[in-house]
């Protein structure tokens, strides 16, 4: 394992985490991390050619022992831009995103919010700043929008509301 090096920020607080390092058979490397220091890994990456940059890692992220989401490296920058995550550990994937500016918030996710496989929530950062300032939800599971919420000025409050026009049931405010 002579001269291989890499740093990783596990918790995206900006600083180098402290981790242990594992050369496989292969060539390629694992790196682990515990994050909470309770003697179980709660973070393992994946360095498939052995260059220094996490390929892949898997989270666990409520220190429980059960990895819940999986991250990738899908344009081998070493930044993990594209994850899946199994929310309630039924193991089934109840979300998937994308990090499109590197800054550790995935700014583009489809959620399973009822837990049944069928995808009903979007949520998007679409300025980038961390903060979701726009969700569109599928209440009923008709397969269309039953409601979109919007940050259009992007100050924290949401400050636009649009109902589906065509089902009337999903407007609170709509006379039946």
């Amino acid at each position: 394992m002579s001269g291989y090096d890499t740093n990783v920020d596990v918790d995206g607080d900006g600083s180098w985490d402290a981790h242990q390092v594992h050369q496989n058979a292969d060539g390629s490397y694992d790196v682990t991390a515990d994050m909470n220091h309770d003697g179980q890994t709660d973070f393992v990456g994946h360095d498939y050619d052995g260059d220094g940059l996490i390929d892949s890692a898997e989270y666990d992220h409520n220190y429980d022992g059960t990895f819940d989401q999986h991250w990738q490296d899908t344009n081998g920058n070493g930044w993990q831009d594209h994850a899946v995550a199994d929310r309630n550990q039924d193991g089934k994937v109840d979300a998937v995103g994308v990090d499109r500016n590197k800054d550790g918030t995935l700014d583009h996710v489809v959620a399973y919010d009822n837990y049944d496989g069928k995808a009903d929530t979007a949520y998007q950062d679409r300025n980038y700043d961390e903060k979701y300032d726009y969700v569109a939800r599928d209440n009923n599971q008709d397969g269309s929008i039953d409601v979109e919420v919007s940050d259009s000025n992007y100050d924290g409050t949401f400050d636009n509301v649009h109902y589906d026009s065509n089902n009337p049931s999903t407007n609170p405010l709509a006379s039946n």
